[in-house]
């Protein structure tokens, strides 16, 4: 029988998941609720009523629940039994679907993204979580980020971006003088809490 193992993350509204189950390579990706899901995986896990939200990583799995009061007790039992019974897919990443996560960038934001990549990803990535680099603004030297997965909505995300993040990506990219969060616009479709964050974000984001 398979082995399924589910991890608590910082947020407590978000699941990581490691299980046997061979799941693609490449960058993480992230599926909402109300958008259709190529990967039938994440189609499999967004049907489960309560399930808004998933990211597949090449050895994770992250799901997020739309509201506190849903018990993970009643939800596991189902994100199991998707694990075990969706069948899996090609596991190389095509060349369209690398580049809808890591879209062509210019020079500085290549460096950045190899930042992220080597110090920022595989830290977040153990909380079953990512960070996309959305855009570098060169004229405020604003590099716009946006927190995935478990990362997406969590409580300490803010302080992750501002002390973590920020720091590490202005020590090896000079030209990167401040971070900022870039909201999902989609998460506000099924998350009433995301105003709240949105303002916690942009606060954070102005020091």
């Amino acid at each position: 029988m398979s082995a399924i193992v589910f991890e608590t993350t910082p947020n407590p509204d978000a699941l990581r998941i490691v299980s046997d189950r061979p799941l693609p390579s490449g960058p993480p990706r992230q599926f909402m609720l109300g958008e259709r899901a190529a990967d039938p995986l994440a189609a499999a896990l967004l049907a489960i009523e309560g399930i808004v939200r998933v990211m597949i990583g090449p050895d994770f799995v992250t799901v997020v629940r739309d509201d506190p009061a849903r018990d993970w007790e009643a939800l596991r039992p189902q994100i199991a039994f998707a694990l075990l019974d969706t069948p899996a897919i090609d596991l190389e990443p095509t060349v369209v679907a690398i580049a809808a996560v890591r879209p062509e960038r210019s020079e500085i934001e290549q460096h950045i993204e190899d930042v992220l990549d080597r110090w920022v990803r595989p830290g977040l990535g153990a909380d079953g979580g990512d960070a996309m680099l959305i855009r570098f603004d060169a004229d405020s030297g604003t590099a716009w980020i946006r927190m995935t997965g478990a990362c997406g909505g969590c409580p300490s995300g803010p302080i992750t971006l501002k002390r973590g993040i920020e720091q590490t990506v202005r020590r090896w990219v000079p030209e990167v003088a401040r971070v900022a969060a870039a909201e999902d616009p989609s998460a506000t479709l099924h998350d009433p809490r995301a105003r709240f964050r949105d303002w916690v974000a942009r606060k954070w984001s102005t020091h």
